[in-house]
């Protein structure tokens, strides 16, 4: 069976005991086997596990970081980076590797002496970027017609010079930082020129995929690629750290402890994931779908391989040595 969600106006009280014919619905067009899973059953999904919380979302979720080894040493170069006042941090990993949730429990865990400015898209002129950091400074807006980039800058320089003051650190971080043209990125190197008394009055992080990287070595920015002095790149999670990472997703949600990944399933999920997260959660949580059908809190092998079944076509990439 291939599970595949489609909307349903009824409404009844579906249980794993009352699946039929008229729940799993013959999908037109696809091969044999394959079946419509009615929306109306996601309720009764939920309650036969009684689940609080979603435990495998794939919507970063700080509550549910989880620290293996390498997250827990990308979170360790970020704190160093930011303190030692290095002014440029980058964090680069292949997609699915976790580093927007890392981004999220970081901020999330900041504390009273970090002033921090989040930018997220990545599509800015120098001008932009500087209006973005502004704002989320709580800085004052000048009129359009003043606004140049200028008078942006010196607003911004007394900023940083009055957050000194109060012993705060502002740090900028930018997310999908790879998106970054060079206009933005030559922006960035002039902004961590801003220093006092020797020190770096920002404090810059940038979160990217590994062609970041790769285009810092152009070139036409080497002198920026020559700043950042801290880097980590981010790798998915090894085989002994899956049944750990299950078992804590699982807690954080408070999901009944009766809910259990047999060691072949959790075995298989990392032979299938390749250990990336976000493909752990998405094939756990399609794992216990086809649990709840053949109604047992128990996931086994069989519903890793269904649930990867209902997957096929999503390419997971090979994992790298770096």
């Amino acid at each position: 069976m291939r599970l595949v969600y489609q909307s349903s106006t009824d409404r009844e009280e579906i249980t794993p005991e009352s699946l039929d014919r008229s729940h799993l619905i013959p999908s037109l067009g696809r091969s044999k086997g394959q079946t419509l899973l009615r929306v109306d059953l996601l309720d009764s999904y939920k309650n036969f596990f009684r689940l609080k919380k979603t435990p495998f979302s794939v919507c970063p979720d700080p509550q549910f970081f989880y620290f293996s080894r390498s997250h827990a040493e990308a979170l360790n170069h970020l704190r160093y980076g930011i303190y030692e006042g290095l002014g440029f941090t980058m964090i680069i990993g292949e997609p699915g590797t976790g580093k927007t949730v890392l981004s999220r429990y970081f901020l999330s865990k900041a504390g009273e002496d970090l002033w921090i400015a989040h930018v997220t898209d990545p599509r800015l002129s120098q001008k932009e970027l500087l209006v973005a950091l502004l704002q989320s400074l709580g800085a004052s807006r000048f009129p359009e017609e003043q606004a140049t980039q200028r008078k942006l800058n010196e607003q911004l320089y007394h900023l940083l010079l009055s957050a000194r003051q109060d012993q705060k650190r502002v740090v900028l971080v930018l997310d999908e930082a790879q998106g970054l043209d060079f206009d933005c990125l030559e922006g960035l190197r002039l902004l961590s020129n801003l220093e006092a008394e020797g020190h770096k009055l920002i404090q810059i992080v940038l979160f990217g995929q590994p062609e970041l990287q790769e285009k810092l070595r152009g070139k036409n920015l080497r002198q920026l690629d020559q700043r950042i002095l801290v880097r980590y790149c981010l790798l998915p999670m090894e085989p002994e750290e899956i049944k750990p990472y299950v078992r804590h997703q699982l807690e954080v949600a408070e999901v009944d402890s009766q809910v259990e990944f047999s060691a072949l399933a959790v075995n298989k999920i990392y032979e299938i994931t390749r250990g990336l997260p976000r493909m752990v959660n998405v094939l756990c949580e399609r794992a216990m779908m086809s649990a709840f059908t053949g109604n047992t809190r128990r996931i086994d092998v069989e519903n890793v391989l269904e649930g990867w079944e209902s997957l096929q076509g999503i390419q997971i990439l090979e994992k790298k040595s770096l």
